[in-house]
């Protein structure tokens, strides 16, 4: 059988100066629809390769359970594998086959081209930070980020990310002063509203996250937690 035609992406995104932080894990309060539990970022870096893991849980069920692996090029973050587990069972994966210059998935046939800067549905919390330490005074109000992203069931997209400014946020973890907002939104059905909140007293890492299937999806919110 011929192999399938790769997934157009239009335009690909440009590339970004990046400065990422040490090993660093993040505790968060954790959101998902009227339900509530606790999260962890763990970042695992020693400049030459990474690996950035999010689990959370609700009274005890895992809910969220990624895992992203790679190492680092002029884009940044260089992803290798994406694996998402929901709920504990159902497993998939986004391969980046850089050699093939294509990125592959474990269920879907389709694929996409392999874009400089290409991240996965977990790389992009540390990417666009990365983008934003690297240049603080670039990124303005009304300053664009654009990161193709996949996730692992064949879905990928560029996502423009646009600041929204910066604002003062209350936390679990406590305020947070001239915190970054950025917002995505989407571009087709079942797509993903993203916002995320960046502290620039800690290498512009997320101490809030939502983001929100549309339409009519539940909201994954990520809060601070001390």
């Amino acid at each position: 059988a011929t192999a399938p035609p790769p997934v157009a992406i239009g335009e690909a995104p440009p590339r970004y100066p990046t400065v990422f932080p040490p090993s660093t894990t993040l505790r968060y309060a954790l959101r998902r629809g009227a339900l509530s539990g606790e999260g962890t970022l763990a970042w695992q870096s020693d400049g030459q390769r990474y690996e950035l893991t999010l689990t959370g849980s609700v009274f005890g069920i895992d809910v969220i359970g990624q895992v992203s692996r790679g190492g680092f090029d002029e884009a940044g973050l260089a992803p290798e594998r994406f694996v998402d587990r929901r709920r504990g069972r159902d497993r998939s994966a986004a391969n980046f086959d850089r050699a093939a210059g294509r990125i592959t998935f474990s269920g879907p046939l389709v694929w996409f081209p392999l874009v400089p800067g290409a991240q996965d549905r977990l790389s992009w919390m540390m990417q666009v930070p990365g983008i934003v330490q690297a240049d603080p005074q670039r990124f303005g109000p009304g300053a664009r980020i654009g990161v193709f992203v996949t996730g692992s069931r064949g879905d990928g997209d560029v996502w423009t990310f646009v600041v929204e400014g910066r604002e003062r946020i209350e936390v679990p973890a406590g305020a947070v002063d001239g915190a970054l907002r950025l917002k995505r939104e989407p571009r087709k059905p079942y797509d993903t509203l993203v916002e995320v909140w960046l502290d620039p007293a800690q290498h512009h890492l997320p101490v809030r996250a939502r983001l929100t299937t549309l339409p009519g999806g539940e909201t994954l919110e990520l809060l601070l937690v001390p």
